[in-house]
């Protein structure tokens, strides 16, 4: 959903909620936005934000983390929902051809996969199904999945236009075991963060505070300075 909130007057969110038996458990605000398209803010561009960018809700059926839709083309975003807690990943989305979730390219599938296995996992991945001829010039594949921790597939809806739902069993105590006893391939534990010297260095947005109105044009140019960085 589009989220206005009056303690930051000008700016426009892309929100989504978990919602449990006793109502709200977080609101999480989309970090990626999808530029230079999307017009939304970032809660990661904000001065003085103190909420938690990826909020973990820990319930009875599992500890839940979501994002939105682009947020899942940063493996960073995800890894970080993990290292809060999550178990269960959420990805919200109106994921659009001709990317999509289906070959050639399918990186839906790809995306929802990696993001299991390399954090070890459950995904569970809605997306809009809708037709090319209502919102041209996109189509929405739909493609609903859900994925268990070794990336893979447990049930997946037919990609097309319309209403489909999937239903698969998700195993906390299998995955809380498999994390707590897997020694190869424990990519949480053997993850070597000093090796990276790339998230040590500012690239997007520009690191000087001023915050800026956000826009198309004012999205394309930030884009071409933050590949100065490169």
């Amino acid at each position: 959903m589009i989220e206005s909130d009056p303690q930051w007057p000008g700016v426009v969110f892309n929100a989504t909620c978990l919602i449990g038996p006793d109502g709200i458990l977080y609101k999480y605000r989309k970090v990626n936005p999808w530029i230079p398209y999307e017009v939304h803010s970032s809660p990661h561009e904000i001065d003085g934000y103190v909420d938690p960018l990826f909020p973990v809700a820990d319930t009875p059926i599992g500890r839940i983390g979501c994002a939105i839709c682009y947020d899942w083309l940063f493996p960073e975003a995800i890894r970080q929902l993990t290292a809060n807690g999550a178990e269960v990943l959420i990805r919200v989305s109106a994921y659009m051809d001709p990317w999509g979730a289906t070959e050639p390219m399918n990186w839906w599938t790809i995306v929802n996969r990696c993001r299991a296995l390399e954090n070890t996992a459950f995904v569970v991945a809605a997306n809009q199904g809708a037709s090319l001829k209502h919102y041209p010039p996109y189509s929405w594949p739909g493609g609903s999945q859900i994925v268990d921790f070794d990336g893979r597939m447990l049930a997946e809806a037919s990609p097309g236009p319309g209403e489909r739902i999937v239903v698969a069993p998700i195993d906390i105590t299998a995955l809380r075991h498999e994390r707590d006893t897997r020694r190869a391939h424990s990519m949480l534990a053997h993850l070597r963060t000093e090796a990276y010297p790339v998230y040590a260095k500012h690239q997007y947005p520009p690191a000087d505070g001023e915050r800026r109105a956000v826009s198309y044009e004012q999205n394309n140019a930030l884009i071409d300075e933050a590949k100065k960085n490169w």
